[in-house]
C-alpha cells in the first residue's frame, strides 16, 4: 500500500503511508487501520492463572470478570517499570495476555522463569507469531465492523474494556475494545494465516466512510495526545508507577505478595524527585526527544521523552520528566534544545478527550 517500512526494534513496520498528519486526522475524523501483529501474546491457562498473575502485577487480574480486559504494568523486584501491555480475561481458567513489541521475548522469559519457581497449576503459550493483530479506531469504525461480524458492536452490548470472541470477516478472532490511540477503537486478534484476509476485508468493508492505514508515526502522535506511554521511551530503567503518574495501578493493600511489592511500598512513602507530565509549547518548536530540562534555568533535571505537533490540537505536546514540584497544570519550565532555550507548560490531564468520552462510545 505504498508504506513507508523501517526498523522498530526486532520488526520491519509501516512508519506511515505518505502522510502521517493525514492519516492521524483519518482515525479522528473517520477511521484508521495499522497492524499491531508486533504485541507480545501470552496464553495463561489453569486454576491458578489469576493467582499467577496477581503476585507478577502490582494490580489484581483474578478478580477480574470474564470477557473484560484490565491494564496492567509489569514492575521488576525493584519496583521499576518493566514492561505494559493488557489482560483479558477469556474464561474463569484463561487469560489473554498482551505486551508491548519489544518486550514480548523478556516478559515471556520472566514469566517463566517465575511459573518455574512457584508450585501453580496452569500451562503458558506464546502465541505471538502464531496470531496476527490489528487496530480498527475512529468515529466510523463500529459502522465498519457492522458490515462484518454478526456481533452486537453497539455501545451498549459492546462496551470499552470488553473481550469478546466472534467471526469478523468470516474469519474467527477475540476482539479487544480498548484505545491505545484515544478514539472508539477495537483490536482484532486472529490466526496469521489469515491476517491479510481480516485485513483486505476490512479495507474493502470501510472504503465508502474512508478508512485508510496508518503507520506508527501517526500512532506515536495519537497516542501522545492522550499521555500514553510508550515503555522504554518515556520511560528507563529507574521509572516507577509513581513517578510515571501510575499511583492507581500499584494495589498495596491487596492479600496477594507480588514482585516489587517491597520497594514500591519503600516508594510509596518517599517524596518524588521527578515525574512524568505532559508538555506544551506556543511557539511551535518541536523539541528534539531528549532534550534537557532546566526549570530554573540551570540544571539540568530533566528530559523530553515525547514531542509532536497536533494537527488536531493546533500545537505542540509532549511529555517531559521534570522535577516533582513542577508537575500541576500551569507550572512553567524551561527546554534547552539546539543551543536555544524554549518555554513550556506542564500539562498533567490529556491533550485530547481529558474525560475518555471518546474513548467510551
Amino acid at each position: 500500500l505504498g508504506a513507508n517500512v523501517l526498523w522498530a526494534g526486532d520488526w520491519r513496520r509501516a512508519y506511515d503511508y505518505g502522510d502521517p498528519k493525514a492519516e492521524a486526522m483519518a482515525v479522528h475524523e473517520t477511521a484508521g487501520l495499522i497492524d499491531v501483529s508486533t504485541l507480545g501474546k501470552l496464553i495463561l491457562r489453569g486454576p491458578d492463572a489469576g493467582e499467577f498473575l496477581d503476585r507478577l502485577y502490582p494490580n489484581r487480574f483474578s478478580n477480574l470478570k470474564p470477557g473484560r480486559i484490565r491494564y496492567g504494568v509489569i514492575a521488576s523486584d525493584a519496583g521499576r517499570i518493566m514492561d505494559d501491555g493488557t489482560i483479558c480475561r477469556l474464561d474463569d481458567d484463561t487469560f489473554y495476555v498482551t505486551t508491548t513489541s519489544s518486550g514480548a521475548g523478556a516478559v515471556y522469559e520472566w514469566f517463566g522463569w517465575w511459573l518455574a519457581d512457584w508450585n501453580l497449576d496452569l500451562r503458558m503459550t506464546d502465541v505471538t507469531q502464531a496470531l496476527s493483530a490489528v487496530n480498527l479506531a475512529g468515529p466510523r469504525a463500529r459502522e465498519i465492523m457492522g458490515k462484518l461480524t454478526d456481533l452486537d458492536c453497539s455501545a451498549e452490548g459492546f462496551t470499552y474494556l470488553d473481550g469478546k470472541q466472534a467471526h469478523v470477516g468470516g474469519v474467527p478472532c477475540l476482539i479487544l475494545r480498548i484505545g491505545f490511540v484515544g478514539e472508539l477503537g477495537y483490536e482484532i486478534h486472529c490466526p496469521s494465516a489469515q491476517g491479510q484476509h481480516l485485513w483486505d476485508a476490512l479495507m474493502e468493508a470501510g472504503a465508502d466512510v474512508g478508512l485508510r492505514p496508518f503507520g506508527l508515526e501517526p500512532q506515536r502522535l495519537l497516542r501522545l495526545q492522550k499521555l500514553h506511554i510508550l515503555i522504554g521511551q518515556d520511560t528507563d530503567s529507574e521509572s516507577t508507577p509513581f513517578g510515571a503518574a501510575m499511583p492507581w495501578i500499584v494495589k498495596l493493600d491487596k492479600d496477594q505478595d507480588f514482585i516489587g511489592k517491597w520497594a514500591l511500598e519503600r516508594a510509596a512513602g518517599e517524596d518524588l524527585e521527578t515525574a512524568l507530565v505532559g508538555i506544551k509549547l506556543s511557539n511551535g518548536h518541536v523539541p528534539t526527544e531528549g532534550a534537557v530540562v532546566l526549570p530554573d534555568g540551570e540544571g539540568p533535571v530533566g528530559q523530553v521523552t515525547s514531542a509532536r505537533y497536533s494537527p488536531q490540537l493546533g500545537g505542540v505536546i509532549g511529555m517531559a520528566w521534570v522535577p516533582a514540584s513542577l508537575a500541576k497544570d500551569g507550572s512553567s519550565v524551561t527546554i534547552s534544545d539546539a543551543g536555544k532555550r524554549y518555554q513550556a507548560e506542564v500539562v498533567t490531564a490529556p491533550f485530547y478527550d481529558p474525560e475518555g468520552e471518546v474513548l467510551r462510545s
